[in-house]
């Protein structure tokens, strides 16, 4: 005597979802707590940023790949341990540097839970608000305390002349003028 096992449309159904979120389960690991994800929006006047450009320099010699959408958006992976330099260029706009250490970015269970993920925006100015002008040095940092993982960051918003501007060839003055 043979016995038959019927399932309906629907029991079946549930038992493949079931099946496929174990298998989700086993087959995604954890996102690695030996990277951080950098994400955050770029802006400037207008609202495409389809020729902006994010260059990722890690440690001074290797270039990492850095996405900016049309809509400003940007995102990317630094390794933890390491210090990147971040250069936002957009023509006709002042280019800004943010340099990003992520050592001690998961020194404790607290910075691993909250660290995983940075977020930031960054405006960049148009040129003709600031003729013959450039930033001092990098405009922001982000950097990591030891011991406890917090996000520290600081701003530098400091101009001087810019000394390859034709605006400035023109005066012959060598002089840095600082503006705030």
């Amino acid at each position: 005597m043979e016995k038959r096992f019927h399932l309906s449309f629907e029991a079946a159904l549930l038992l493949a979802l079931f099946a496929l979120f174990g298998l989700s389960l086993v087959a995604s690991p954890a996102p690695p707590r030996n990277e951080v994800l950098i994400s955050g929006w770029l802006f400037a006047d207008e609202t495409r940023m389809d020729d902006a450009v994010l260059v990722v320099e890690l440690e001074g010699r290797d270039c990492l790949f850095a996405e900016i959408l049309d809509n400003g958006q940007f995102f990317f992976r630094l390794p933890v341990g390491a210090k990147a330099t971040l250069l936002f260029i957009k023509p006709g706009h002042l280019p800004k540097e943010v340099v990003v250490d992520t050592h001690n970015a998961m020194s404790s269970p607290k910075a691993q839970r909250e660290n995983r993920k940075v977020k930031f925006e960054v405006v960049l100015e148009e040129e003709s608000k600031r003729p013959g002008r450039r930033y001092e040095g990098p405009v922001g940092s982000i950097h990591f305390v030891r011991g406890t993982g917090t996000m520290k960051v600081k701003h530098d918003l400091r101009v001087v002349a810019d000394d390859r501007s034709p605006a400035n060839s023109m005066s012959g003055s060598t002089e840095h003028a600082r503006e705030q």
